[in-house]
């Protein structure tokens, strides 16, 4: 079963978004080393639109939830 480790440092900041390493196992067992967006701190765009996305969520529709209709 896949898996992932957080880690809170450490962290870097890239334009508008701050990012943290996060462990991830893949479906063949492979342990890789990621960056993930921790915190938004500038505009996000999707085909154009501006919106502010949620940094996590329970579901990947809930990512989308307040922008349905760029999906």
């Amino acid at each position: 079963m896949p898996s992932l480790i957080f880690q809170d440092e450490p962290q870097i900041f890239t334009t508008g978004a701050f990012l943290k390493p996060i462990q991830v196992t893949d479906s063949e067992g492979k342990t890789l080393w990621l960056w993930s967006v921790s915190e938004f701190t500038d505009s996000t765009f999707k085909a154009g639109e501006e919106y502010n996305p949620k940094e996590c969520a329970t579901t990947i529709r809930n990512c989308w939830k307040k922008f349905e209709n760029l999906l």
